[in-house]
């Protein structure tokens, strides 16, 4: 009938029919017997059937004539028109109802919409939506709560019971937010909320203060897919207390609370963002211009002294200042110093010290005292209200502090003047091996023209060398003559002394006569002799020699340029007494050598030692306390040694010495620890170059303030 939707009539043969429609065997309702008539109408609606009415007989066919059938038909048909009429009816009744309770929840919706469009204070956003859901819903308890996850706890931001406003301490999770927080679906407990509670593993009483309710429902307040919070309402009298509609009512809240709070949130964060923005702007011009003064300050000090007027100016603090640390000395020294007095000081314990140390910032706004006892520091200077204080770091090193304090105001900086000061501090940093880095490119252009100076100077010298070779060799031929002549005048008066008689008189007085002449003429040789081996030396000197390795007597060549470099140091301006020792071994005998390039290692390190000792002695005269000024005497010793076929040489002095840091740089060409135009920096390289031009090694021993020595190792010297 159902698939037909026709009525179904069987007056007769009533069980095959039944077994021919249905495909089973007939069977009877319990307790009756099987009809011999039946007939069946479908109660119809529209186009489904919703029912039917079944008419039938058990004792005889054709009990049902076509009036019959037609009568029934027609009272089934009004009948379905009655019942959907009334279905109707009772739809549209509740439909009604519906609309109503939307319509209220609906004002209640806006209103609170209304007011939250309005509020961008969370705290003024909870107050809102609590009080109206409590106006509403008549409630005895309302929670609404925020979670942070991490930390698994959950803050009461507004809570009401009984009327009375409850303010809590933040506590752990309860069981229904954990629920919450999984399912991100509203729970609903209308009955049997201790056993709900121990069913999701509450272990407790089921509740966070006070009564347990017989009724909650709990709503999560959620932000994209994230539950941040909860809103719960509940009831401790009865059961069922909250219908379908109240859910409906607290879920449309806590979505447009939740997203209310998200609003907020995101005005605070860019109201926060732009005032910080505003800051940073503010911040980036102070340094931008900072910056760019200091880029025109190359000079130290006064880089230094603009960097201290620049703090005091931009922070308005009462005391300012800039630490530097000099790790040589270990010293910490205060080239700016404004509204207090700090002296250099040993590196110690102080608050500015600590910052050296860690390379971190050191903000303080009050209770100095304590502060200090925590980071363990020796207070130092004046005592203040408020401390802020940066490193200044350089090649990843702190190497000083920038300091702004405040002697009467606590809480007066905060983490936008830490930022700042930090940044500044870190272009302080830059400018300074800015400077430091100018400074030393000063120093080195000064040197270079000093040493430019020098090598004119040098080349000065050099054709004055050539100018004295030129004269030497005009002088060497007129004193051959002058040696030659006087030499012959003696052998002449040889003969004539044996050809007079010294029995005549007047002979007597010619021999006495050329006596004198021959004493004459023999000091006439000696000193032209002199003068023979002077003109020599200048021109060796002056590489006016061959260039070829010939053998020299070493220890003559020794004796000879030391006493020229005695000489030459007494004829200075700033002449000195000095004990000359020679430690000469007699084996050491001849050694091939060049001369004139030789002759240039003995004056070089000669002339050296009278440096040395003379800066020495200026010190001794210079100190008057020292105990060793009269006992002080300057002292050149020149050894010579032969050694299994070398010739050790070794030149002596007691000056100054050479300080460690130094030693090894000395033989570098253009290295000159001397001043101005009293050093080209050439000397000791070229001296280390002609040695080993003659096959042989040098090497120095010193000790700082006691002595210098300059050991020569001629090696494997054959004759």
């Amino acid at each position: 009938m159902i698939r037909t939707k026709s009525l179904i009539l069987i007056n007769d043969n009533a069980a095959e029919t039944y077994t021919k429609i249905t495909g089973e065997a007939p069977k009877a309702v319990p307790g009756t017997r099987f009809p011999k008539s039946m007939l069946f109408v479908p109660l119809s609606i529209g186009d489904k059937v919703r029912g039917y009415i079944s008419l039938q007989n058990l004792d005889r066919e054709n009990a049902f004539n076509d009036s019959d059938v037609s009568l029934l038909n027609t009272l089934v048909n009004s009948m379905a028109v009655a019942l959907e009429n009334a279905r109707l009816f009772n739809e549209t009744n509740r439909l009604l109802a519906e609309t109503e309770q939307r319509n209220a929840e609906l004002a209640v919706i806006n209103s609170v919409q209304e007011g939250l469009v309005r509020e961008m204070d969370m705290q003024a956003i909870y107050s809102l939506v609590g009080d109206r859901l409590c106006e509403v819903l008549d409630t005895q308890t309302m929670l609404i709560r925020t979670f942070d996850k991490a930390k698994e706890i959950e803050t009461w931001e507004y809570a009401i019971e009984n009327g009375e406003r409850l303010y809590l301490d933040p506590r752990p999770l309860i069981w229904a937010n954990k629920h919450l927080v999984t399912t991100k679906e509203s729970l609903v407990i209308n009955e049997n909320y201790i056993e709900t509670a121990r069913k999701f593993g509450d272990k407790e009483k089921g509740v966070s203060k006070g009564l347990p309710p017989k009724s909650a429902i709990f709503v999560p307040m959620i932000v994209g897919d994230e539950v941040f919070g909860s809103i719960s309402i509940q009831n401790v009298e009865k059961e069922n207390a909250f219908s379908e509609s109240d859910v409906r009512l607290l879920t449309t809240l806590t979505n447009s609370m939740s997203v209310a709070i998200e609003n907020a949130r995101l005005f605070n964060e860019t109201t926060r963002l732009l005032s910080e923005t505003e800051q940073r702007a503010s911040e980036l011009q102070t340094v931008n211009n900072i910056s760019r003064a200091m880029v025109s300050q190359l000079e130290f000090d006064k880089l230094i002294e603009f960097v201290g007027e620049q703090m005091r100016e931009t922070f308005n603090a009462d005391i300012v200042y800039l630490a530097l640390h000099d790790t040589k000395s270990n010293m910490l020294h205060f080239p700016y110093m404004f509204g207090d007095e700090n002296d250099s000081r040993p590196f110690g314990n102080g608050i500015t010290e600590k910052i050296i140390l860690n390379k971190e910032p050191l903000l303080i706004n009050q209770d100095i005292e304590k502060a200090y006892d925590e980071i363990e520091a020796e207070l130092m200077g004046t005592m203040v209200q408020s401390y802020l204080g940066v490193p200044i770091i350089a090649d990843k090193k702190a190497i000083g502090v920038i300091s702004v304090q405040s002697t009467e105001e606590a809480n007066r900086f905060n983490e936008y003047d830490q930022r700042l000061l930090s940044t500044i501090a870190a272009n302080v940093g830059i400018a300074m091996q800015n400077a430091e880095a100018y400074q030393k490119l000063q120093e080195a252009l000064t040197d270079l023209r000093a040493a430019q100076e020098q090598l004119v100077q040098q080349e000065k010298l050099a054709s004055l060398g050539q100018l004295t070779a030129g004269i030497a060799h005009e002088i060497k031929n007129p004193l051959n003559f002058v040696n030659n002549f006087s030499d012959l005048s003696i052998e002449l008066i040889e003969e004539v002394r044996d050809e007079l008689s010294a029995s005549n008189p007047q002979v007597i007085e010619a021999l006495e006569i050329l006596n004198d002449i021959e004493g004459n003429l023999k000091k006439i040789y000696e000193h032209g002799t002199r003068a023979d081996g002077i003109v020599r030396s200048m021109l060796q000197h002056s590489r006016g020699g061959s260039g070829n390795m010939e053998p020299v007597d070493i220890n003559q060549l020794l004796k000879e340029y030391a006493n020229l470099a005695f000489h030459g140091m007494r004829a200075n301006k700033n002449p000195i007494n000095v004990d000359i020792e020679m430690d000469l071994d007699d084996k050491a005998g001849k050694v091939p050598l060049i001369t004139e390039e030789f002759s240039r290692v003995i004056l070089n390190l000669c002339n050296n030692a009278f440096d040395a000792m003379r800066d020495k002695l200026t010190v001794v005269k210079d100190q008057p306390s020292r105990s060793d000024e009269k006992e002080y005497k300057p002292k050149l010793t020149i050894r010579s040694k032969r050694k299994d076929g070398n010739v050790l040489i070794e030149i002596e002095d007691n000056g100054t010495g050479i300080p460690t840091e130094i030693k090894n740089k000395i033989l570098q060409p253009f290295f000159t620890t001397k001043k101005g135009k009293d050093g080209t920096g050439l000397g000791l390289s070229i001296t280390n170059d002609i040695v080993k031009a003659h096959g042989g090694t040098m090497q120095i021993d010193t000790k700082e303030n006691e002595f210098t020595r300059f050991n020569i190792n001629l090696h494997e010297v054959r004759v």
